[in-house]
């Protein structure tokens, strides 16, 4: 069993004001609020037994009426609020991060996502997902993407980390949630060397996972995804447009079929 964190904290002044809601992930895309997606995504997964949102719980509160969650409290950044609901979840289960940004996730990519990390015998498991996935299910979005030897690769928007590492893992952490939109500053972290040798397309996974865990002293590893779905997050309003207009396709499909 995991238990799932959804990171729901934080302002985005650009939509929100644009959009008029106090928090970026009640942006409405289709007839929802773009939280709601993850919600379902992750409320449908059997072996997920407990979600925890964290965020302006007066702003959220409305959701418990639907969804079997526990609210935390928002701190002062996303790293806080990792941290808070590790604390309020008190668990030794795995647990599932997810920010509340990634409106196309579905129960099916993160059962494969959790498949793939059994047993769960590493610390650190993080998804990344091939440019030609991405581009077949979401031609013209835009991502940053990093060459590996094994292929082109961005990164998802969710990790399954072991709590008793939480501590410990906070630099990554940080890291990987402040540029989780740019691998190739992801592999900063790692040293001068690693972006030169991703520049050149000579890394490995094996070469990050070992970086990895070396610096953290945890068992980290990558996770191949074929769900782009954890991949695509809204942050800016040309990906709020966008991810409007896929909704509005696959309603024309559904309404024509």
């Amino acid at each position: 069993m995991v238990e799932c964190v959804i990171l729901a904290g934080g302002l985005n002044e650009e939509l929100t004001a644009t959009e008029a809601v106090p928090n970026k992930a009640l942006l409405k895309i289709g007839r929802k609020e773009m939280v709601r997606y993850v919600l379902e995504a992750c409320s449908q997964v059997e072996e997920i037994k407990r979600i925890a949102l964290v965020g302006p719980v007066e702003i959220f509160s409305f959701l418990q009426k639907d969804y079997p969650l526990q609210l935390v409290p928002e701190g002062d950044s996303m790293l806080d609020n990792v941290v808070a609901a590790n604390r309020s979840l008190q668990t030794t289960n795995p647990l599932l991060i997810s920010t509340a940004d990634i409106p196309f996730l579905n129960p099916a990519a993160v059962n494969d996502f959790l498949q793939q990390c059994l047993p769960y015998n590493e610390d650190f498991y993080y998804p990344i997902v091939t440019r030609e996935e991405c581009e077949k299910k979401f031609p013209g979005a835009q991502r940053t993407f990093v060459t590996l030897q094994e292929g082109v690769f961005t990164g998802g928007n969710m990790f399954l980390v072991n709590p008793k590492k939480i501590d410990s893992s906070l630099p990554l952490v940080r890291h990987l949630l402040e540029h989780r939109k740019n691998p190739l500053k992801m592999v900063s972290f790692f040293g001068t060397g690693f972006v030169l040798r991703a520049l050149t397309k000579r890394l490995t996974i094996a070469d990050l996972e070992s970086r990895f865990s070396a610096l953290l002293d945890v068992k980290a590893r990558a996770v191949i995804s074929r769900y782009a779905e954890i991949s695509f997050d809204v942050d800016k309003v040309s990906d709020l447009a966008r991810a409007r207009q896929i909704f509005g396709e696959q309603d024309e499909v559904k309404e024509d079929t």
